[in-house]
């Protein structure tokens, strides 16, 4: 199903920014008396700075449902380190394809079709990185000191690998392991399942060998609150088998709600793109809006959490999409009016203090783009990524009390479809 964002309405934004963690900063001037000191207040550019210190900002790519070579998710990481970012998340499985080399799922570069630089499986005729390709994008970040985050989805967005799975050991063995309600969802209580998400994990995290954090995924699944306990419990047992390999746990928002926040892993991360999955019902944003913790309730928690705003740091690019034009508005649109405090869509008044979010990635999803190439993706979001990067680093276009909205152009529109699911 597609979910859709209404599109901004014009006005003044109200920018409300929390600056209490900043508050009685203390400068310490030269008087006549080495004893006597005084207070003034912090300069603006002072309490950004101090806002802003250590963050971790970077770029979430989709690799799964759209194919990008090396060569170009090489470039995004240069970008991303010359622009002061941290890390890359990469997004290789999804329901449309699975994106690497994989013994597990029997997906192998010897037995691909291998043209212009690209393995493709014979059987899905999808398109996968090798070990080998794999590797060489895995050092080059080592080299530019840029963290890579691997995400495999679930319980969601898996159906991709139930593919492979049937391809394999048949339909049958693949067929056991889904869950009985949602055919792209993996069933989170059954031991054999969760035993084959171990697996594919640690063949994963071996392929990165210096990562320090694995994505589990937790997007966009079916759930309630009578049965969310047993999401909460799938999630808490993945941490723990990954913390045993050294890793940190990331997970996205969906399945965190207000009433058992004190039944989670600590120690997991949280990846916070919507309040509510942005439904096009009014009616089913409201309840999951009662039900679900907020990104400050899950900071006030003791969460680490980053802000992937899916209004603001979404982009889905689209065949026929006038780039050039929507992209320069996007771009504007969030060096003028966003910052790191705004999680929830356009909304200011409920913003979050920037010196308690981690840091922010902006990223770039892959089911609408078609046939345009990776080459031209990156060239025309290269700006925009140089500019969430900037503002989530609190280096420039430091928003005013009253920012301007501009007219919604198509890219916001197309924006708001976020991932098509």
């Amino acid at each position: 199903m597609m979910n859709q964002h209404s599109p901004a309405q014009p006005g003044i934004r109200k920018f409300l920014f929390n600056l209490t963690a900043c508050a009685g900063f203390a400068f310490i001037c030269a008087c006549d008396s080495p004893h006597v000191h005084a207070e003034s207040e912090p300069s603006e550019t002072q309490i950004r700075s101090a806002a802003y210190a250590n963050k971790r900002n970077g770029l979430m790519l989709d690799i799964a449902r759209h194919y990008y070579s090396p060569q170009v998710v090489k470039q995004y990481i240069d970008t991303v380190a010359q622009s002061g970012g941290k890390f890359v998340h990469l997004h290789f499985s999804d329901n449309e394809n699975y994106a690497l080399e994989s013994a597990v799922l029997n997906q192998r570069a010897k037995d691909a079709v291998f043209s212009d630089g690209i393995y493709t499986n014979p059987l899905t005729k999808r398109p996968f990185w090798s070990d080998e390709q794999l590797k060489d994008v895995v050092e080059h970040a080592k080299q530019k000191n840029i963290e890579l985050i691997p995400e495999f989805g679930g319980p969601s967005h898996i159906k991709g690998v139930f593919d492979l799975l049937a391809e394999y050991k048949g339909k049958t063995y693949a067929r056991e392991l889904r869950s009985a309600q949602e055919d792209d969802e993996i069933n989170i209580t059954k031991p054999e399942s969760v035993a084959f998400v171990k697996a594919m994990m640690g063949e994963i995290a071996a392929k990165f060998p210096y990562g320090r954090r694995f994505h589990i995924g937790g997007d966009e699944f079916g759930y309630s609150a009578e049965s969310n306990h047993e999401f909460v419990r799938y999630a808490n047992d993945m941490a723990a088998f990954l913390e045993k390999k050294g890793l940190k746990t990331q997970m996205w928002n969906d399945g965190m709600m207000k009433s058992n926040l004190g039944d989670w892993n600590k120690n997991i991360e949280i990846t916070y793109w919507s309040y509510d999955g942005d439904p096009q019902s009014k009616t089913e944003r409201r309840r999951r809006r009662a039900m679900r913790a907020s990104l400050p309730d899950l900071v006030k928690r003791g969460f680490k959490v980053w802000n992937y705003n899916s209004y603001y740091l979404y982009f889905v690019p689209k065949q026929n999409l006038a780039f050039s034009e929507d992209i320069d508005y996007a771009t504007r649109d969030v060096r003028k009016n966003w910052h790191l405090g705004v999680w929830d869509r356009y909304n200011f008044k409920n913003t979050a203090d920037p010196a308690k979010i981690q840091g922010a990635a902006y990223a770039v999803w892959g089911e609408h783009a078609g046939k345009l190439s990776d080459r031209t993706i990156y060239a025309h979001t290269k700006g925009m990524l140089e500019a969430v990067m900037h503002k989530a680093g609190g280096k420039a276009d430091w928003p005013s009390k009253t920012a301007k909205q501009g007219k919604t152009g198509n890219l916001l529109k197309t924006a708001d479809k976020v991932r098509g699911r």
